[in-house]
């Protein structure tokens, strides 16, 4: 459950410093090789395959604490109160140690890591509302991920996968909605391919009507509950060969 807390940070990092190994994070030089390390093993232990790339998800827990203070300058006009971002990570580190010591939570305290990590969210969103002058707060797609380490997002230059047909593939839409309504995921290539459901993580095999040298899927979130209309979409695009 601390793990979506932990992820969304990680996240708020690479936008505002970035993914790659000599990003500035201000830690030391120590910290940097144990995250190469933990990748390396890794690689190892999936037989060279990385289904994530990016140094910053290798790092441990306390390590964003202290890439957050160590660069509060760039974090401060989203998180607003240094020690109440404080308080609020130690709760979430002693939720994890309990946890990670075989005790079950409260239901107070799922509450409470609820509440945190939504905070979190939405203070990253209303940033984002504000600074692009939006007169409301919509649900966006923040990034989407496969299982080969690929990375789609606003930021970043999207790749073109190459599938065959009877590949297993799994893709990852992550959305937030700052008002925390249920979210809708939809995954769609025109008449081809459609599935819509609850949970955010979509598996399914490559079939022979999906074979094409460009092969566009949207990726569509919304919130069906709204009382207006709150969606965002993001195009894929992918070369499919025969078997």
């Amino acid at each position: 459950m601390t793990t979506e807390y932990e992820n969304t940070l990680r996240l708020l990092i690479i936008t505002k410093i970035g993914d790659d190994d000599n990003a500035s994070y201000k830690v030391s030089d120590e910290r940097i090789s144990k995250w190469k390390e933990k990748r390396e093993i890794e690689l190892k232990k999936n037989k060279g395959i990385l289904s994530e790339n990016r140094i910053i998800y290798y790092s441990d827990f306390y390590d964003l604490k202290t890439i957050i203070f160590k660069n509060w300058e760039i974090f401060l006009p989203i998180l607003k109160n240094k020690k109440r971002f404080e308080i609020f990570h130690d709760e979430i580190e002693n939720f994890r140690n309990s946890v990670a010591h075989g005790r079950n939570l409260t239901l107070s305290q799922e509450y409470l890591l609820k509440g945190i990590t939504s905070d979190l969210k939405n203070q990253i969103t209303i940033y984002h509302n504000k600074n692009e002058m939006k007169d409301d707060f919509f649900i966006e797609i923040i990034r989407i991920t496969d299982n080969l380490g690929n990375t789609w997002s606003d930021s970043i230059s999207r790749p073109k996968p190459i599938l065959r047909v009877g590949d297993n593939y799994e893709l990852t839409i992550e959305a937030n909605d700052p008002k925390d309504r249920k979210i809708s995921y939809k995954l769609y290539s025109y008449n081809k391919f459609n599935m819509v459901q609850e949970s955010n993580r979509f598996n399914f095999e490559i079939t022979n009507d999906l074979v094409g040298k460009s092969v566009h899927f949207q990726a569509t979130v919304e919130t069906p509950d709204s009382s207006y209309e709150n969606y965002d979409m993001m195009e894929l695009s992918f070369i499919i060969l025969p078997k």
